[in-house]
């Protein structure tokens, strides 16, 4: 029955980070990944760490929820389990990979906090269902696995969007970005929570009814920033000659077929390069965000090249550049 138990809690997070891996069209290198998932791993124990030091100097937040009014289960929940637990994923994520040249695809922030985020449900799914058995595992697996992963989604949306909005050399809004990459899962996390614990203490029904709402509404919003991204070419470090290429590179480079390095490979079948090439032999990347690949248009979501907003027509609402 334990093997059972421990399978049931890894099997949903293997297959979500199957579906965020299978739609990065530039796929990043295992080892990051790998690095990233037990860096999740240990985001809960830094989780526990900062908890315990915030009871220690607020007792308030070591109380049982059961004897919390609705108001103050409103810090005890955003600021002393969503605020210290994705920040303790945040971390991570900002420190390892969002200066790493790696980081060159508007997809790729998504890519790493979803891993990270995906390594402490892992850990804390794994927790729960070995106490709590088959209806525990059954119901996280549908809620609380793809509430970390969305909450992660999130946070890589908006440090994507920080990322290039320093690469159109506009810092402020990259600042603002950043933050939002912190607070808006925070946020998300934090109403998922209260939610299900007002419902608890309440025993009111309109919270469970408030709550599925949400979960319907913020689960499909995730599922369209990963579409948004997953599908958009624009290169962020159009230079750099990735790990995944220059591993192509070596074990190919007179190889006539290869269709990364060979300057006489047109790339019509190849959606990321659009069959240009340097001088060098390695990749070019064209830009701006809206390309042609091998004289057919690839339809992206457009960002405004001075400010880094999305723009859905000619020009951007946030600053009136003509895009």
């Amino acid at each position: 029955m334990p093997i059972v138990l421990l399978i049931l809690s890894i099997a949903p997070v293997i297959l979500f980070g199957y579906l965020i891996y299978r739609r990065d069209f530039d796929k990043e290198p295992t080892g990051i990944l790998v690095k990233l998932f037990i860096c999740g791993i240990g985001s809960t124990f830094l989780t526990l760490f900062i908890t315990g030091l915030l009871v220690g100097l607020v007792p308030f937040f070591g109380e049982d929820t059961a004897n919390l009014s609705l108001l103050e289960l409103i810090p005890y929940i955003f600021i002393g389990v969503a605020l210290i637990e994705e920040f303790s994923k945040w971390i991570f994520v900002y420190k390892l990979e969002y200066n790493d040249n790696e980081f060159n695809h508007l997809y790729d922030g998504i890519v790493y906090a979803a891993f990270v985020s995906l390594g402490f449900a892992c850990l804390e799914n794994v927790l729960y269902v070995m106490q709590s058995g088959v209806s525990t595992a059954i119901a996280r697996a549908f809620l609380a696995i793809p509430g970390h992963l969305c909450d992660g989604i999130m946070m890589g949306y908006y440090l994507s969007l920080a990322k290039l909005a320093l690469v159109n050399r506009n810092p402020s809004l990259s600042r603002k970005n950043i933050c939002l990459s912190l607070l808006v899962p925070m946020l998300a996390h934090g109403l998922y929570d209260y939610l299900l614990f007002a419902s608890d203490i309440t025993g009111n029904e309109i919270f469970v009814v408030i709550f599925l709402a949400f979960v319907a509404f913020f689960f499909s919003y995730a599922a369209r920033k990963v579409k948004q991204l997953s599908t958009n070419y624009f290169n962020l470090n159009p230079y750099y000659i990735t790990q995944r290429q220059r591993q192509s590179y070596q074990n190919s480079q007179y190889n006539q077929y290869n269709p990364y390095y060979n300057q006489n490979y047109m790339g019509y079948n190849n959606p990321y390069y659009g069959g240009q090439y340097q001088n060098n032999g390695y990749p070019y990347y064209q830009q701006p965000v809206n390309q042609n690949y091998g004289g057919q248009a690839i339809a992206t979501t457009k960002y405004c090249p001075n400010c880094g907003q999305e723009v859905s027509g000619n020009f951007c609402t946030n600053c009136g550049h003509q895009v």
